[in-house]
């Protein structure tokens, strides 16, 4: 199989440079935090400042943590050919698009929505789209869509950057010639380190999304909540409504640390058994959804 490094692009030098200042500034942001956390328990300025302040640190580092896997895609990005098809390789993943179903090579795409929105254009152009004309693209460009070369198949185009685009076009039309020795499966073969599976499940997305939507909403209320809450607090009684212990307030915070904690427990049982067990891995992060209105239905419990 022979190797083709794409073309040079700006926009990896440009995600770069947008990577370190966006990290910069959620360090910048959650220092403060984090000093403020420091503190004893008792002398910890809660409130819903606090929270914001952590929550634009929270969305500003996994921000950059998005800008970094695009510029390590960017960085592993390379495509190859041999006589069975042609192959588009990063981060471990491997795009397999067989030789008999490429019908021919377009140079430049023209027609709206090529491009993709512009968070598909970090890095490189990646992503799946749909044209103006109907017609599906699968991005792995470096350089815009009009210099790239698009490998039109009868289900979709893929657009693709290599450089020394005449050989790599002569090469590619001397292998469709010959003909291929094996017939591939066309499709995506996604490498294990990310565990690609898991996170574009459907059914694990939006159930992760549910869940830290009600987190965010258990930590915030009972961040905006504290400052009015009195030193101790009732957190225990009978089955009559009958006060049984108080406590320092600072332990109602526990709740959302419990919380967040076998969240994070359930995510990682999950991917650990997505690939023996999908549906076990779903029923975990969908428990992560009923542990959030749980926590959510006991600090209510305890503030009202």
């Amino acid at each position: 199989m022979r190797r083709w490094k794409p073309q040079p692009s700006w926009r990896l030098w440009a995600a770069s440079v947008l990577f370190l200042l966006i990290a910069a500034a959620a360090i910048y942001t959650l220092i403060p935090v984090g000093r403020a956390l420091a503190l004893p328990p008792e002398a910890w300025p809660i409130n819903a400042e606090l929270f914001a302040q952590g929550l634009l640190g929270l969305a500003l580092l996994s921000l950059a943590g998005s800008f970094g896997y695009q510029i390590v895609a960017t960085a592993t990005l390379w495509y190859g050919l041999d006589r069975d098809g042609l192959y588009i390789y990063w981060l471990g993943h491997r795009m397999v698009v067989p030789m008999q179903m490429i019908e021919r090579v377009d140079s430049g795409i023209t027609e709206r929505g090529a491009n993709g929105h512009l968070l598909q254009q970090i890095g490189y152009f990646y992503g799946r789209g749909r044209l103006a004309n109907g017609q599906a693209v699968q991005r792995f460009s470096t350089v815009n869509p009009r210099r790239a070369l698009g490998i039109q198949t009868s289900a979709e185009i893929y657009l693709i950057s290599p450089r020394e685009s005449a050989a790599f076009i002569q090469e590619l039309e001397q292998r469709r010639r010959i003909g291929p020795i094996q017939q591939l499966t066309p499709g995506l073969e996604a490498g294990p380190i990310f565990f690609y599976a898991f996170w574009t499940d459907k059914v694990v997305q939006r159930a992760l999304v549910l869940a830290v939507v009600l987190h965010l909403a258990l930590v915030g209320a009972m961040m905006a909540l504290y400052p009015s809450l009195p030193a101790l607090i009732d957190m225990q009684a009978d089955p009559s409504g009958q006060a049984l212990g108080s406590a320092p307030r600072y332990q109602i915070l526990f709740l959302p640390l419990a919380s967040a904690l076998l969240g994070l427990l359930n995510l990682g049982l999950g991917l650990a058994l997505y690939r023996r067990t999908s549906v076990g891995a779903r029923l975990l992060q969908l428990t992560t959804v009923g542990l959030q209105i749980l926590f959510l239905i006991a600090a209510v419990t305890i503030l009202l």
